[in-house]
């Protein structure tokens, strides 16, 4: 009988410190997998179902590719959008389109995981001028009815020029803030390209 006893008490220690033991480990079960915006999120933004926004065509929807050029920052930028429309909103452009279920999922981890670019950027060198390499970043990342151009004012080399301040202000933060309207998202490569560009005095 004292054998008995013993046998099971140390068998209820030994179930004891496997149960205790997983619990302590539940956040490495429970933890989400990262979300890759250029693996995960980019895919969504520039599927058949955002086609408005992929037909290279000059309209209310802001272009996130066109041909074989995916513009990064287009999407980046919108973010705070999406992060509304997948917790209840709708398409920012009314009608009836909307995201699955299983994209809203990933979109919505992408964000809570701090909605991060993990593209790695590029290399920028050679001479940056704002025709060359400027310019068409404006115009696909930042032209369009509710931006620049739109509700807010349209901007051309002596304005930037004259706002380089908020520019690099702007750009110290990827974005998150120094931007006179909402906060933005900035891939490593705009800003790079912005910081070069300045550097070498700002070039026509």
């Amino acid at each position: 009988m004292k054998k008995i006893i013993i046998t099971m008490a140390v068998m209820t220690s030994m179930l004891v410190y496997l149960l205790s033991s997983c619990y302590k480990n539940k956040e490495d079960i429970l933890a989400l997998p990262t979300i890759s915006f250029r693996s995960d999120v980019v895919p969504i933004m520039v599927s058949g179902g955002c086609g408005c926004h992929n037909n290279g065509i000059a309209t209310r929807a802001v272009q996130f590719s066109h041909a074989d050029t995916i513009f990064y920052d287009a999407i980046l930028g919108r973010t705070g959008l999406f992060d509304a429309w997948v917790n209840g909103g709708i398409h920012p452009g009314a009608g009836s389109i909307d995201f699955t279920a299983n994209q809203k999922s990933i979109i919505k981890t992408w964000i809570a995981q701090g909605a991060k670019d993990d593209g790695g950027g590029c290399s920028v060198n050679g001479s940056i001028t704002y025709t060359a390499k400027i310019l068409p970043i404006y115009n696909t990342s930042c032209k369009g009815s509710t931006c620049h151009g739109g509700i807010a004012t349209a901007l051309d080399y002596s304005k930037m020029v004259a706002k380089k301040d908020v520019l690099t202000t702007m750009l110290n933060s990827g974005g998150a803030t120094g931007h006179p309207g909402p906060a933005l998202s900035l891939s490593t490569c705009t800003v790079n390209t912005f910081k070069e560009w300045i550097a070498q005095g700002t070039p026509q």
